[in-house]
């Protein structure tokens, strides 16, 4: 099941940001962090990744979003899945999918960007900590038209 965030926001003006996220409690933790950003989106929340991956190939032909958040380890598709699934079809290939998760392992973080992740963090241990780590997300994944890294476009 899904959670949007604001279910009467006008997808128009607003970027579409997709997470994933099987613990109700880090959900919580994180739709609070994404309001203290004042960030103009819709964010919308799926209790596994299979949720998430059939919402957005289902909506092939609307908006996609501007970014898509994944937690490691869940039921039914973990993240690595949605990943490599994701990055499998084209016209999802260029969105970012970053990976929130619990785990600190140098090996994850290595797995997830051979598979095409843009982004490995790991989960913070205080809700401060989580809101400014939300920040630079968005910062660095959804609030610029144009991304600049290693001097290329």
């Amino acid at each position: 099941m899904f959670y949007p965030l604001n279910p009467k926001a006008d997808m128009r003006q607003k970027k579409l940001i997709l997470i994933a996220e099987d613990d109700a409690d880090d959900r919580l933790m994180i739709q609070e962090a994404f309001q203290e950003s004042s960030l103009n989106a819709e964010v919308v929340f799926f209790t596994n990744g299979e949720e998430l991956f059939q919402y957005i190939t289902m909506r092939k032909n609307q908006i996609l979003p501007s970014l898509i958040m994944l937690d490691l380890n869940m039921p039914r598709m973990n993240g690595r899945d949605v990943l490599s699934n994701i990055k499998s079809l084209s016209y999802l290939n260029a969105i970012p999918v970053v990976i929130l998760t619990t785990s600190k392992a140098l090996e994850e973080r290595k797995s997830i960007i051979r598979l095409g992740g843009s982004g490995f963090y790991t989960k913070p241990s205080s809700f401060q900590e989580l809101v400014n780590l939300i920040k630079d997300i968005l910062n660095t994944w959804v609030n610029h038209d144009f991304i600049i890294r290693e001097g290329k476009l």
